[in-house]
């Protein structure tokens, strides 16, 4: 029998950016995908997850932010914070 690797499904359907200019608003988006990426499709981390966890919906806490954030850092600051939820 093979063993096939885990895989992680992740659908944001709203994500609120509020207080940011608009422009930044996609190069938020795109760190934040990039470090659920990192921090969710490593097969090293699949164990973490279990046989299963499906999970409807996911409110993670808001970010703090210090002073001056780019919106790349903005956007793996959220990244990390959602995938911590997704763990805990």
């Amino acid at each position: 029998m093979t063993h096939r690797p885990s895989r992680v499904n992740v659908t944001i359907d709203r994500l609120v950016l509020r207080g940011f200019a608009p422009e930044q608003r996609d190069a938020i988006a795109a760190a934040l995908t990039r470090e659920l990426s990192e921090r969710l499709g490593d097969p090293a981390n699949a164990q973490q997850f279990g046989p299963s966890r499906s999970q409807a919906s996911l409110r993670a806490a808001p970010v703090r932010l210090t002073s001056p954030a780019t919106p790349q850092v903005i956007g793996a600051q959220a990244g990390g914070r959602l995938a911590r939820s997704v763990r805990s």
